[in-house]
C-alpha cells in the first residue's frame, strides 16, 4: 500500500515495509522506529498505519458469548500520536489523517476547529482524501471549480469506463469533487445507470453534498413510523416530476406540491407490487412549504414534530421533503416522470431501501383524462 511512499525513504523504511508485508509486525515497528527517530516523517506515518490498520497491539475486546470470538479493537490513542507526530513534521497524509482523528474524537478529545485547520493544510498540498473530508464534514470549498464542459466530459467518460474498474475508478475520484450542481449531475447518472444498465454502477456510491446529503436525487430515512423521502431538486431534469407508486398516503412537505394526477405504467415486478403501476404525481416548487405542515393530526402516524425535523433539515430551495405515513409492510417506488417515460429512482419493501437490483423495464406510461388535464 504504501510501496510508492517508501521507495526513496530508506534502507530502514524498505526493511520495515517487506516486516509489515510479512505479517512480523514487531520487526517492522522498530524498523519504522528507527527511521523516525533519525527525523522520517513517513517513519512516524507507517507507525500510525501499523496501529490503525494493522492491528498492531490492538486492544482486545473479550466476546460475550462463549463461541464467539474475541474482538480487537485498534489502539486509536497511539495511531493518532503517531499520526500527530508526523503531520508535524510535514507529512500531508497524516495531516488528513490526524483532521479525520480530530472531527470524530478517534483516539483524541473531540476538536473540530482543530480538524478544520489540519484538513485545510492538507488539502492545500494536495491530499484529495484532505479535500473531499472538507467538502463532506464542512461544506468547504477548495476555490478551483473544474470547469462545466470538462466535468461534464469526465463524466462521460466514467459511464462509458463503468464495466473497466482499474480505469473508472481513477475518473470517478476526480468527478467525486465536483460542485453541487456538477455532483448533481453524476447522482443522476449513477441512478439511472443502476437501473438501465445494471450491476457495475453498484459499484459506485453516491458522493455527499455539504452537511452529508446524498448528491442520489432521492434519498431516504425511516422518521418513527413513517419515512422521509429527500429529493435532490438539482438532480432532476428540467421538465420532470416525481412519481410515487404505493402507498396513498404521502404528505408534501418542503419544496414539491401535488399535481392532482396521476400516471399508470408498467415495470418489473418488485416486492408486493405487480408489473402495472398506478403512481401519484408531485411537482417540484422550490421554496414550497404546504400547509400541512403546520398541523400535526395529517403526519400523527409520523411519532416527529416535522417543524423540528425542518429545522434539522434545513432544506434548501433545491431540496424538497415529503413523508408517506403508510403501513410497515408495503413496497413503494419512487421515479422521475419525463415526457412519456418514469426513471425508477429509489424503492422500498419490508426489507429497507434500495436503489435496485436489476433495470426497471418501465413501458407503457400511459396518462389518465384527470392526469392529463392536471398536467
Amino acid at each position: 500500500m504504501f510501496k510508492k511512499l517508501f521507495a526513496n525513504e530508506g534502507a530502514l523504511l524498505k526493511k520495515g515495509l517487506a516486516f509489515e508485508n510479512a505479517g512480523k509486525l514487531d520487526e517492522a515497528f522498530n524498523a519504522y522506529k528507527k527511521a523516525a527517530d533519525a527525523g522520517s516523517a513517513v517513519g512516524m506515518f507507517a507507525i500510525g498505519n501499523l496501529y490503525l490498520y494493522k492491528n498492531y497491539q490492538a486492544l482486545e475486546l473479550p466476546s460475550l458469548m462463549p463461541w464467539g470470538q474475541d474482538k480487537l479493537i485498534p489502539n486509536m490513542k497511539e495511531a493518532y500520536a503517531w499520526f500527530l507526530k508526523a503531520a508535524e513534521a510535514g507529512f500531508p497524509d497524516a495531516m488528513s489523517n490526524v483532521g479525520v482523528m480530530l472531527y470524530s474524537g478517534r483516539g483524541c478529545p473531540k476538536d473540530e476547529a482543530e480538524a478544520r485547520r489540519w484538513l485545510e493544510k492538507a488539502a492545500a498540498a494536495g491530499v484529495a482524501q484532505a479535500q473531499k473530508a472538507l467538502h463532506d464534514l464542512f461544506g468547504a470549498d477548495s476555490g478551483e471549480h473544474m470547469p462545466d464542459e470538462k466535468y461534464d466530459g469526465l463524466l462521460e467518460g466514467f459511464c462509458s469506463l463503468i464495466e473497466e474498474k482499474e480505469e473508472a475508478q481513477p475518473v470517478y475520484e476526480a468527478i467525486m469533487n465536483g460542485t453541487e450542481e456538477q455532483l448533481s449531475r453524476l447522482g443522476w447518472r449513477l441512478a439511472e445507470g443502476r437501473y438501465r444498465l445494471g450491476g457495475d454502477y453498484f459499484k459506485y456510491p453516491f458522493p455527499n453534498l455539504r452537511k452529508n446529503v446524498s448528491c442520489a436525487p432521492v434519498s431516504a430515512f425511516r422518521c418513527g413510523w413513517a419515512s422521509a423521502v429527500v429529493v435532490n431538486l438539482r438532480a432532476l431534469p428540467k421538465d420532470g416530476a416525481i412519481t410515487f407508486a404505493q402507498p396513498d398516503q404521502v404528505v408534501p412537505i418542503w419544496g414539491i406540491q401535488e399535481t392532482g394526477g396521476q400516471v399508470q405504467y408498467e415495470g418489473s415486478e418488485f416486492g408486493w407490487m405487480s408489473e402495472r403501476r398506478r403512481a401519484r404525481v408531485l411537482r417540484p416548487a422550490p421554496g414550497f412549504r404546504d400547509l400541512k405542515a403546520d398541523r400535526k393530526d395529517p403526519l400523527k402516524y409520523c411519532g416527529v414534530d416535522v417543524p423540528k425535523l425542518l429545522d434539522h433539515l434545513k432544506l434548501t430551495e433545491h431540496e424538497a421533503l415529503f413523508i408517506e405515513t403508510g403501513e410497515k409492510e408495503y413496497s413503494i417506488e419512487i421515479g422521475c416522470l419525463t415526457g412519456g417515460d418514469v426513471k425508477v429512482l429509489l424503492r422500498y419493501t419490508v426489507d429497507g431501501w434500495d436503489q435496485g437490483e436489476a433495470p426497471a423495464q418501465v413501458t407503457n406510461v400511459t396518462y389518465p383524462a384527470a392526469a392529463e388535464e392536471d398536467w
